[in-house]
């Protein structure tokens, strides 16, 4: 964790880095966590504020800045213990819109954690959200990300918010890396519309999925094909190529085998003599297959290891 001073005098004072621990020459200690050298490097920099008046401002961790005022002010709780210690000086919250949700993301909380929060619960004002994503930040810097909630969990109502809270560990919808995502459980807002994983147009031309069609061993309309998202998440419904190419290139992997090639001429054999049951069974590992990407697939969408559609940037509210 670094923080620099701009000062106006010839040589603006930046301290160094202090993740690998606080060094004397030919002595050896023991790394600090990160809580901890931050808590040092916090103090350090309000010292040097107070020596040097004309600092203009910190730059923290190259990633926003701080006034000297409140530097000064916040940095005198440098060693106090949770909730006391001066974590706004070490975090950005940052808000966004998406249709009428006021979501927030932090900036910073993964230096400590590993990851940041994206928090888009329905029904909240900006006050509401920043105290949520505050407390939150505040708590896992202290306590680490074990403590926090788990990929998975479900958070009751609460007095300020009427319905069920999902979380997930993926990765960000706005790219900034992997976050805890807190989210509405319900579509409360009419926010999810229903798309298929698999698409008609490529269900109509692969010869993959055309055969495993005849013969009742892929439809599109099946929950395994089928995902839910929030159309407000992205710049347009446009099926992104990268995502179809990819799937497609992937079925054609399954048939590109003597053993497909095989399978697909007794299946046809079978079909022209009536017999269904017996060209079903010589395909059923590959439609085996298929469902194994499907699955795959919908984790990917769901955890954003991978796009359907352009996700946006934020947008400001």
């Amino acid at each position: 964790m670094a923080g620099g001073i701009a000062g106006t005098g010839e040589a603006p004072c930046a301290p160094g880095r202090l993740d690998d621990g606080l060094c004397c020459e030919g002595a050896e200690t023991a790394k600090p966590r990160v809580i901890e050298s931050t808590r040092i490097v916090t103090a350090v920099v309000g010292s040097l504020i107070e020596a040097q008046p004309g600092c203009l401002g910190i730059a923290w961790n190259g990633q926003f800045g701080r006034s000297p005022e409140q530097w000064l002010e916040q940095s005198r709780r440098s060693f106090d213990p949770f909730p006391n210690h001066p974590y706004s000086l070490w975090i950005e919250i940052v808000h966004f819109v998406s249709g009428k949700t006021i979501g927030a993301y932090t900036k910073g909380l993964s230096a400590f954690i590993g990851r940041e929060i994206e928090f888009e619960v329905d029904g909240l004002d900006e006050r509401t959200v920043t105290a949520r994503v505050a407390g939150l930040s505040s708590y896992l810097i202290a306590n680490g990300i074990e403590a926090g909630p788990k990929s998975g969990a479900v958070f009751e109502a609460d007095s300020e918010v009427d319905h069920h809270v999902a979380v997930l560990h993926r990765n960000s919808r706005f790219r900034i890396g992997p976050v805890i995502s807190f989210f509405s459980l319900q579509d409360r807002a009419g926010r999810l519309k229903t798309y298929q994983i698999i698409p008609s147009s490529l269900a109509r031309d692969h010869p993959l999925l055309v055969m495993l069609g005849k013969v009742g061993l892929f439809d599109l309309t099946k929950s395994e094909n089928l995902i839910e998202l929030r159309p407000d998440h992205y710049v347009s419904e446009t099926r992104l190529e990268s995502l179809d190419g990819g799937v497609s290139q992937e079925l054609s992997k399954m048939l590109a085998t003597d053993a497909y090639a095989e399978a697909d001429t007794n299946a046809r054999r079978a079909l022209a003599s009536g017999d269904i049951a017996s060209a079903r069974s010589f395909l059923q590992p590959w439609a085996e297959e298929v469902g194994q990407l499907q699955e795959v697939l919908q984790l990917a969408l769901t955890l954003c290891d991978a796009f359907m559609f352009m996700p946006p940037a934020p947008r400001r509210p």
